[in-house]
């Protein structure tokens, strides 16, 4: 079976493959934007300002896009039964994180440095089984007589952060934390707890049954009333005025920790971040499918697919019969990611700095690991550039090649970074993307 690349995108893809690791900016220690990472790491600059940055980071374990892409007759098509041979039985997970940092300050005084910034931060989590696309784009008649299990879970929201940071160095030792305001913006997740379904097809009479223990829910972002009206107000990674700081009622907290030892050559570091939640108390809905569902119906998947097996209005009536959810007004809460970073570099010569690094993120009971070695070569005054090769567990890959650089010009610093310099120049052919820039101004004196 064969749905256009364009249709794959819209109804699977979704949610862009992208995840939370950032493995080249701790290695980036001459940048000011490396104390995101680690609220220990300062500049020795009396005043920095940062005008705007921008990260992308993601991984997708599943295939790749060039192993179920084909060339139809006019257009790329997926091969949906080439995709259900490269995906897991139980587990296809999806991550992805975006940020937008709008303006941040930072003031040094003596051993005190104190910053406060904003940023606008999306991320998204789907963990899906096997079985869940292959009834969307096959239909449940190749399951009849089995009870498959169609449970998942979802994580999409967006927020506002302002964070108040401060780092004071004690000697050979720098402690640093920030608090973070959080104000949401929008949100759709199944609830920790309950996120199951199940489907059995009779093979005597093909009768439905649906079962599940399911509860999502959504605040500035679902509204359902039956199909009959059925509105989504969530467009990932959106930056306008319609969300403003502070107006969507939805608050939250959050904290970094950091240390930075420095032992003459050998610079280590330390840091947990993003500790804490979001509470979602306005336009907030839940809607719960707790019961057995049963309906004589049919197989709805030619509807969504373009075939001709069914009508797209009865395979809407057949959904609806399905799911008949009870919805609630209850608020809500919600946990962020939370990431550790444990990182040591050592000075080779003026030059050159080598160096690992271990990151973990936990997020919704699922631990995710990756392991980097790294360099960078201080090639001019005004020009660093560095290299990274990192493995990371969640999807077994082990060609993360990434690149990054920073140029200094009087008091203008402007970075990039990619954890997979591949995705750049073949993006078909990758699992993995990375991507951080920024511009940031280094006002005053440094210190001596």
């Amino acid at each position: 079976m064969q749905i256009s690349a364009k249709t794959f995108l819209l109804l699977f893809l979704t949610t862009p493959l992208f995840a939370q690791q950032e493995i080249g900016l701790p290695f980036m220690r001459q940048v000011w934007q490396s104390n995101k990472l680690n609220p220990a790491v300062v500049q020795p600059e009396q005043v920095i300002v940062e005008i705007f940055g921008i990260r992308s980071n993601g991984v997708f374990d599943g295939p790749v896009y060039n192993e179920i892409i084909s060339q139809g007759d006019s257009t790329p098509v997926v091969d949906i039964d080439r995709l259900s041979g490269y995906l897991k039985p139980e587990h296809n997970i999806i991550r992805q994180d975006l940020e937008y940092s709008t303006l941040n300050l930072a003031v040094r005084i003596d051993r005190l440095t104190l910053s406060l910034g904003h940023s606008t931060k999306y991320h998204a989590f789907l963990d899906f089984p096997k079985a869940l696309p292959q009834v969307i784009w096959q239909g449940n008649a190749q399951f009849i007589g089995e009870t498959i299990d169609l449970g998942h879970e979802i994580d999409l929201t967006g927020y506002h952060e302002i964070a108040f940071g401060a780092a004071y160095r004690f000697g050979k030792l720098t402690l640093g934390a920030k608090a973070k305001i959080l104000d949401g913006i929008a949100n759709l997740s199944t609830d920790f707890e309950h996120h199951s379904a199940s489907l059995y097809t009779d093979p005597d009479v093909y009768q439905i049954t649906l079962t599940g223990d399911y509860l999502l829910n959504a605040a500035n972002s679902v509204f359902y009333n039956g199909y009959d009206y059925l509105k989504t107000d969530f467009t990932f990674g959106r930056l306008t005025t319609e969300n403003l700081v502070f107006t969507s009622g939805n608050r939250g907290f959050a904290y970094d920790a950091g240390a930075r030892l420095e032992l003459g050559k050998l610079d280590l570091s330390l840091s947990v971040l993003d500790i804490g939640k979001i509470t979602w108390n306005k336009r907030n809905y839940n809607y719960a499918a707790s019961k057995t569902y049963t309906y004589d119906g049919l197989d709805f998947s030619g509807a969504l697919t373009g075939g001709n097996d069914a009508s797209l209005s009865n395979a809407l009536d057949t959904l609806e019969a399905l799911f008949q959810p009870e919805k609630t007004y209850k608020s809500y809460t919600t946990e962020l990611p939370r990431r550790i970073y444990a990182n040591a570099l050592f000075q080779l010569n003026d030059r050159w700095n080598i160096g690992g690094l271990f990151y973990s993120e936990k997020f919704r009971g699922k631990t995710q690991n990756a392991y980097a070695l790294g360099a960078t070569w201080a090639a001019r005054p005004w020009l660093t550039l560095g290299a990274t090769y990192a493995i990371k567990d969640e999807n077994k890959s082990y060609d993360n090649v990434g690149l990054n650089l920073s140029v200094q010009w009087k008091f203008i610093q402007i970075f990039g970074a990619t954890d997979n310099v591949a995705a750049l120049i073949l993006p078909g052919e990758s699992k993995n993307f990375s991507a951080r820039g920024g511009l940031a101004l280094l006002l005053a004196g440094k210190e001596k």
